[in-house]
């Protein structure tokens, strides 16, 4: 008896093992076909087909979780919201869309080409503060925290529960215990360590909170790979803040390894301020499905034009309002790569000087090409990144981004007072981008990211000062012939660079 039972047992194993991997393996040919039809570049695709082929196993679920470059839903999401709130999506679309393939503007000017480019409206009368650094940001923030009269929208990619994070948790309750309206978003993947605590001391407190949950519905669940990488603030429709800054200690320099947080945000007062608002909105409709009731779209007599705002007082830093202003918002929602475009028509638009500044290094073969055309064409093209990591994946597959500018002829800069975070552009004299867009595949392609464009003589003006002041302290670190670093340094830098697609 025991010896049947045996053999009936043996005989169920060898019946589900080759079943389960005929259905693997079926499973497998029909995601390659997937990968072929939907990936977004044929050498990565053609990866992705291999890998899918030969190790079934463990490349099918990574294929789902990392390969797509579309998310699902956000447009819909808009949609669904739309049907009830028709005024209010109608604004959001008004702020941030021209007609689609038209020509808006004369394209005589850097900013107007980068504005057509991406299907997005100009705007004027605003007055601009560079925020330097933590201090004078979150001074900022506070600023507006405390002038709010009617709402204020707040959306960061990183909130810790430090220091600056519980000053800033009292900073929202205290205004919304006035009777402002406070909508807080936050990405759940960047803020991964925030703990419930702290969000339900702003619940509790009236503060709308909301994850960015970008696994919302069946075709997302176990898609990680997207994230909410925008940085704002926006009060009445009045003043805002965009850069590259979250909410931590870090971004005030106080941890130990850091010696020094180099960062980059810009206050905004005028018809702008009403953009970022709509840009908020449509994140919001996704992560909630409703709408901001109480935002204001209309112009009103002073708005962004006035010395005094109720959201903050001007102070002597702030330009004149006589400028071109664009906001460009860009993800993966976008049925065209916007970010590359974005960059792309920054760099065909210079004509003396393009200065970049970014955290990590990882452009696609488009802006490689855009960057080589500038140089080719006699541009003063420099890029500024950081010497200390912090994320190491990107900071190796960098690297190898510097050799191949150098064979373009592009300098490539490492700053060496301490951590390098800003997302900055400067185009001859005339445009200057400051947000959260960094030059890798993830920001480029994967990520929802946010960036200001303004012909701001004076905004210029003062980014050009503070970007001598930032490639005074750095050194090049792309000369042809420099030595090659030691060979495990390479045999990372190798290895980094082959998941550059998800970086």
């Amino acid at each position: 008896m025991l010896f049947v039972e045996l053999m009936i047992g043996r005989l169920q194993w060898t019946t589900l093992i080759p079943t389960v991997a005929i259905v693997v393996e079926s499973v497998s040919l029909a995601t390659a076909l997937h990968a072929l039809k939907h990936v977004r570049t044929s050498q990565a695709a053609m990866a992705w087909v291999i890998g899918l082929v030969m190790l079934p196993v463990p490349v099918l679920p990574l294929y789902w979780v990392f390969a797509r470059h579309r998310f699902e839903g956000y447009r819909e999401a808009i949609r669904v919201v739309g049907q009830r709130h028709q005024r209010s999506v109608a604004a959001v679309r008004r702020e941030l869309s021209t007609g689609r393939n038209r020509r808006s503007t004369p394209l005589s000017t850097p900013l107007e080409q980068v504005a057509d480019v991406l299907d997005t409206p100009i705007c004027h009368g605003n007055r601009f503060r560079l925020l330097i650094d933590g201090a004078e940001f979150f001074e900022g923030v506070f600023a507006i925290l405390q002038n709010a009269r009617h709402y204020v929208y707040l959306a960061f990619y990183t909130i810790r529960d430090d220091e600056i994070g519980n000053r800033f948790a009292d900073c929202l309750i205290a205004c919304a215990k006035r009777g402002v309206v406070v909508r807080l978003l936050y990405d759940e993947v960047g803020s991964l360590r925030l703990g419930q605590s702290y969000v339900d001391r702003l619940v509790e407190a009236g503060v709308d909170v909301r994850a960015f949950n970008t696994r919302q519905g069946w075709v997302n669940r176990f898609q990680i790979n997207f994230r909410n990488h925008r940085k704002l603030v926006v009060a009445d429709g009045e003043v805002a803040i965009v850069g590259g800054l979250n909410v931590g200690d870090e971004y005030l320099g106080k941890p130990a390894w850091v010696k020094h947080w180099r960062d980059t945000a810009v206050l905004i007062r005028g018809s702008s301020a009403r953009k970022i608002q709509a840009v908020f909105a449509g994140d919001y409709y996704w992560a909630a499905r409703c709408d901001v009731e109480e935002a204001r779209w209309d112009d009103r007599p002073g708005q962004g034009t006035s010395g005094q705002q109720a959201s903050g007082q001007q102070t002597s830093t702030e330009t004149e309002p006589r400028d071109m202003t664009v906001v460009c918002a860009t993800g993966p929602a976008d049925e065209r790569p916007r970010a590359t475009m974005m960059f792309a028509a920054a760099a065909m638009a210079a004509r003396n000087r393009l200065w970049i500044s970014t955290p990590y290094l990882v452009p696609d073969d488009g802006i490689l090409v855009a960057l080589s055309m500038a140089r080719a064409r006699g541009v003063d093209v420099r890029i500024l990144i950081p010497s200390v990591a912090d994320q190491w994946a990107v900071f190796l597959a960098g690297f190898y981004y510097e050799r191949e500018l150098a064979n373009l002829d592009v300098p490539v800069y490492r700053y060496l007072n301490g951590v390098l975070h800003q997302k900055c552009v400067l185009v001859d004299d005339d445009l200057v981008l400051i947000g959260s867009t960094n030059l890798d595949n993830r920001s480029l392609h994967l990520n929802f990211e946010l960036m200001v464009a303004s012909d701001d003589v004076d905004l210029i003006r003062r980014t050009e000062q503070m970007l001598e002041m930032d490639f005074a302290g750095s050194e090049r670190s792309n000369e042809v012939g420099k030595p090659l670093r030691p060979w495990f340094s390479r045999m990372g830098t190798a290895i980094a660079r082959l998941f550059s697609p998800v970086l």
